[in-house]
């Protein structure tokens, strides 16, 4: 057998190398012709979170006064609901419209996620009574998920805080898996790396709950996470400031089918990802097609629902 020499096993090792990372990029690189698109539906309101079930798109949006400024609550902060519309061929969202439900009042709803059925929903509020920020130390209406079901003729009714959520914490942007048999969000729960981590809890016919699970180590950092989302290949993706992002906050991919202990989480390339604040990524079940919020160079100036396409 013919021995090596060194320039040889140099070469061979340097194209092996090459290889596996040529393999590691592309099993996170996407398609070059990702196209992203501004919607017409922003203004200088904010619009963010953009989910798509069956028939019909769900977004958050700013509780509006009649001459459509935003509505801010007592300690000037804004006031979100949910909106629901359709989607035209190019991604625009047409005929919207606030949601319709049964509890009455001015409180915060946000970021909503479904159930396989539509039946269910989850989403973003406030807890009714004080509780204390465990970083400030003060108290306040700490942020809380509740559920909603939907009932013909009447709307989303039957809202629900869910167990697990301790007032003096917060817990946002709930996200489902696509069996449902799992919810994720972030918290600020004891323990967390930074000032907000991703966790999840076991569901059980969207009626019981397991207790919150952090994360791994190599999907939280020491920054803020916000925003999970499962697609239908049951990939997570997240939004994250983590240190040597492409911009002030990025959209990061986790796989879950793989089995790899020590896979980090991946930021996703431009055009998605931006030098701006980049969140709330969906994907429809085409896993081509979805939408992101951002605040980007000309941009309406608050949150902004994009559209893209070949992804």
């Amino acid at each position: 057998m013919k021995k090596l020499n060194n320039i040889e096993e140099n070469n061979i090792m340097f194209k092996t190398k090459f290889t596996l990372l040529l393999l590691l990029v592309f099993t996170y690189s996407f398609s070059q012709d990702v196209e992203v698109k501004h919607i017409d539906l922003n203004t200088k309101l904010d619009h963010f979170s953009a989910v798509v079930k069956n028939d019909r798109v769900y977004f958050s949006h700013n509780l509006k006064s009649k001459r459509g400024r935003a509505i801010k609550d007592k300690y000037n902060g804004n006031i979100y609901i949910i909106y629901e519309g359709k989607v035209n061929e190019s991604g625009e969202i047409v005929d919207e419209k606030p949601i319709e439900k049964t509890e009455l009042g001015q409180f915060n709803m946000s970021a909503p996620t479904f159930s396989k059925d539509g039946k269910y929903m989850y989403f973003t509020t406030n807890h009714t009574g004080k509780g204390t920020n465990k970083l400030k130390g003060i108290e306040t209406f700490n942020l809380q998920i509740q559920r909603a079901e939907y009932e013909e003729g009447k709307g989303w009714t039957n809202f629900v805080t869910l167990e697990f959520c301790d007032p003096n914490y917060n817990y946002a942007h709930p996200a489902l898996s696509p069996d449902g048999t799992t919810l994720y969000f972030v918290a600020n729960l004891k323990g967390t790396k930074g000032k907000s981590d991703l966790f999840k809890v076991s569901v059980t016919n969207h009626k019981t709950y397991g207790e919150p699970v952090q994360l791994s180590e190599t999907i939280n950092s020491s920054r803020t996470e916000l925003f999970p989302f499962v697609s239908a290949d049951n990939r997570l993706y997240f939004s994250s400031n983590r240190r040597e992002g492409k911009g002030a906050m990025d959209i990061y991919v986790y796989d879950l089918n793989s089995s790899d202990d020590e896979q980090i989480p991946v930021s996703l390339d431009s055009p998605i990802n931006s030098p701006g604040e980049d969140m709330a990524f969906f994907l429809n079940d085409d896993l081509t097609t979805g939408y992101v919020t951002s605040r980007r160079y000309k941009g309406e100036g608050g949150d902004d629902l994009y559209y893209f396409s070949n992804f």
